[in-house]
């Protein structure tokens, strides 16, 4: 996501307008203490609550909530909605029933990514996109419109509220009466909670145990915020903000931050989303084979970097130089990890530098960090994301 939380003493503001959309659990940020705000899909996400590592000690050890809905959903639905899903990305998904969720990646004619996204099929012909800050509602319906099929393309209204950390399973079950604690990993259902409509799902941005409930009526968003509230209380629940800490520790990803339309699946290590041997076509086939045979240009890396602890995550990109002096990419996120007590960071480099133990110098406004090439992820997100 990319965003930093606000300090409480400092006297930047943020302009709240009808130009930017807020979501339906609004009320509940402001009532439970959001320190800041950053602009995500059109939408106003909260970016901080305390601080990030009181956030994040409470994401890895109790029960976690907030508000994800600048998460929008884009629905695709029709006759061919199945292969129009095909055809926008170039993962296999011969095996994706009713009920399924998937990560996948949006890619263009010469292999960038357009946005990644969480994809759940909802019924046989009908599919939420989930993708990341940009605007892939547009693209999908400037595909749709010249691609020949029966498809209908819209944004609905539905808004994720997470609920994450190792507690989460034990809410989960708490707020449903046991109805849901069969719920597979990357799984999803219709439901609903004191007659409010949602979609429950074992999906989430976090690194931890995740459910999201995909909220179906925005005008009963601070009533569903107040029930989560206060089934987390037994838990030690805790309102907070994506929490970059955990995110680069686990090696989640954020579009338009850690990587973008510049770089290919292969770029960030998501070669299992990319299949060039299915019968069919999708966008970028024949860019995505070429890619796989000569090998992609630059890699995504952890850095280990030593220091003070960073305690903010930087405005702008570092570049990262070799034991030369030479510049070989950039790192976009870098935070300290409390549990693993360094700094560390996610970066895109030239292939030739990428050897687990290689040095680097990673250059910040201010100073500059000796770094080394580490093994991502730090620590594994809840199940083997090969499953994702």
């Amino acid at each position: 996501w990319g965003g930093d939380w606000m300090a409480s003493k400092s006297s930047l503001l943020i302009g709240i307008g009808s130009r930017v959309r807020k979501s339906p659990y609004f009320d509940s940020t402001i009532k439970y203490g959001v320190t800041g705000f950053t602009v995500y899909n059109k939408m106003y996400l909260p970016t901080g609550f305390t601080n990030p590592e009181k956030e994040y000690n409470s994401l890895i050890r109790d029960v976690t909530f907030g508000d994800f809905a600048a998460e929008r959903q884009v629905e695709v639905s029709g006759p061919d909605a199945f292969n129009f899903i095909k055809y926008i990305n170039p993962r296999n998904l011969s095996k994706f029933n009713i009920g399924d969720c998937k990560y996948i990646i949006l890619t263009d004619s010469d292999g960038g990514i357009v946005n990644d996204a969480c994809l759940i099929r909802l019924e046989e012909d009908k599919f939420w996109v989930s993708p990341g800050d940009g605007d892939a509602l547009l693209w999908l319906q400037g595909i749709a419109m010249n691609s020949g099929m029966n498809v209908s393309i819209c944004e609905p209204d539905v808004s994720p509220l997470q609920v994450s950390g190792p507690k989460a399973g034990k809410l989960i079950q708490k707020l449903f009466n046991g109805r849901h604690d069969d719920l597979g990993y990357y799984k999803a259902a219709q439901t609903s909670l004191e007659n409010i409509p949602m979609v429950i799902a074992r999906t989430g941005w976090s690194g931890e145990l995740s459910y999201e409930l995909y909220l179906q009526d925005r005008k009963l968003g601070n009533n569903l915020f107040e029930l989560v509230y206060e089934a987390a209380k037994e838990f030690n629940g805790a309102v907070i903000a994506p929490n970059n800490i955990r995110t680069i520790e686990g090696g989640l990803l954020s579009y338009g931050s850690d990587f973008g339309r510049e770089h290919n699946p292969y770029t960030i290590g998501l070669d299992r989303l990319v299949d060039i041997d299915q019968d069919i076509d999708f966008i970028g086939k024949k860019a995505l084979k070429k890619i796989k045979e000569t090998g992609a240009a630059s890699k995504l890396i952890g850095v280990e970097m030593d220091g003070a602890p960073i305690d903010k995550v930087p405005e702008n990109f570092w570049p990262v130089f070799d034991k030369n002096g030479n510049k070989v990419g950039r790192l976009s996120r870098c935070f300290y990890s409390p549990r693993l007590k360094k700094n560390i960071g996610l970066a895109i480099v030239d292939s030739s530098s990428t050897e687990e133990g290689n040095k680097v110098i990673v250059e910040s406004p201010q100073i500059k960090y000796n770094a080394i090439v580490a093994k991502l992820p730090w620590f594994p997100a809840e199940k083997d994301t090969n499953l994702l």
